[in-house]
C-alpha cells in the first residue's frame, strides 16, 4: 500500500493541508491508485466558521482524507504560522490541473451533482481539450431528499463505473456531509468542488488569477450571486475574529503552543479488536443516521 506522507496545520481545530496546487493533484491521483475510500473537502472561512457551529459539519471535515485551504485567507494564516510554501488550493483552480494530470495518467473520472445542463456543457468541453480523458460516470440527481432506494441505486452504479476519482458538485456543506455518509461505501477518492462545475462550464465567471492573489474572489462571486452569498460573506469577520483569538491562546500558553502548529504525519492502517469494531460500526450508524437528517435539514433550507 502506498503511504502518502502529510504536513497539516490546525485552523480552528481542523486539520488544514499545507500544499501547493501541483502536490494537491499528485497526491489525488496517489489515492486513486489505491482504490480504497477517500475524499477531499476544500475549507473556505465560512465553512471554517460553520464547523465551530455544527457538529456534524465539523465531523465532516476531521473525518477527510485531505481538507485544502480555499481561499488566500486561510493560506495566509498557514503562512504566519510558518508554512511559507503554503498556497490557495480551490476547487474551480484545481479542477482544470486535475482534469488535465488525470488524463495523463490514465484516470477514471465520474460526476455527481450539478444541473443536467452543466454536466452537458463539461462533457463537451472535456471532449474539446481532454481528448483522452475517460468519463465513466455523470449523474444529476434530482433538487430534492433521495429515498434510501435511490441512494443506494447511485451509491452502486458509482461503484460499477469503475470511477477512480469523483467529483462531487452538490454545494456546501450538503457535499461535505454527502461524503461523510456515503464516500466509505466507495473504492475511489471523492473531491467536493462546490461550484467547479458552473466554472468549468463557462455558466459562472472565475476572477482572473491576479484578483485571486489578491483574495478578491469572494467580492467578484457576491457580484454575480448577491442574495445567495451575502449571508455566507457575513462570516469573514467571524472568522478573523475566531483566528485572532485562537492565536492569541497559543501565544500566551507560550513555546508549546506557538503559531507554528503543524504536524507530520503517514498514512497507516489501524488495526481494531472484535470490541472495538463493534463500537466503531454503531457509532459509524448513528454517525450516518445523523448525518443524513442533516442533508435533508440543508436540502429544505436551499
Amino acid at each position: 500500500m502506498l503511504t502518502i506522507a502529510r504536513q497539516t496545520a490546525r485552523l480552528l481545530d481542523i486539520p488544514i493541508e499545507v500544499t501547493t496546487m501541483d502536490a494537491a493533484c499528485e497526491r489525488t491521483i496517489a489515492l486513486s491508485r489505491q482504490r480504497r475510500p477517500a475524499y477531499v473537502c476544500f475549507a473556505t472561512a465560512h465553512m471554517l466558521v460553520e464547523t465551530t457551529r455544527n457538529s456534524m459539519i465539523r465531523d465532516a471535515y476531521s473525518s477527510a482524507e485531505i481538507v485544502n485551504p480555499d481561499g488566500v485567507p486561510l493560506a495566509w494564516c498557514l503562512k504566519l504560522m510558518g508554512f511559507q510554501a503554503a498556497e490557495c488550493v480551490s476547487g474551480p483552480r484545481l479542477f482544470p490541473q486535475l482534469l488535465r494530470l488525470a488524463a495523463k495518467t490514465n484516470r477514471r473520472i465520474g460526476f455527481y451533482g450539478g444541473r443536467e445542463e452543466t454536466l452537458h456543457r463539461i462533457r463537451v468541453r472535456i471532449q474539446e481539450e481532454f481528448k483522452d480523458l475517460k468519463i465513466a460516470y455523470m449523474h444529476s440527481p434530482p433538487f430534492r431528499p433521495l429515498t434510501e432506494a435511490e441512494q443506494q441505486d447511485d451509491i452502486r452504479q458509482i461503484i460499477e463505473s469503475g470511477t477512480e476519482i469523483l467529483f462531487v458538485g452538490l454545494g456546501s456543506p450538503k457535499q461535505e456531509l454527502w461524503m461523510r455518509r456515503w464516500c466509505p461505501q466507495i473504492p475511489c477518492v471523492s473531491l467536493g468542488v462546490g461550484a467547479a462545475f458552473e466554472f468549468f462550464s463557462g455558466e459562472k465567471i472565475l476572477p482572473p488569477l491576479w484578483i485571486q492573489k489578491m483574495g478578491l474572489t469572494w467580492f467578484v462571486r457576491l457580484c454575480q450571486e448577491p442574495k445567495r452569498l451575502i449571508r455566507r460573506n457575513l462570516a469573514s469577520p467571524i472568522f478573523v475574529y475566531l483566528i485572532l483569538k485562537e492565536f492569541a491562546l497559543r501565544i500566551v500558553k507560550g513555546p508549546n503552543a506557538s503559531l507554528r502548529m503543524g504536524r507530520l504525519g503517514t498514512a497507516g492502517v489501524v488495526t481494531l479488536s472484535d470490541a472495538n469494531a463493534q463500537d466503531l460500526s454503531d457509532n459509524q450508524a448513528e454517525i450516518s443516521e445523523n448525518i443524513e437528517q442533516e442533508i435533508r435539514d440543508v436540502e429544505i433550507c436551499i
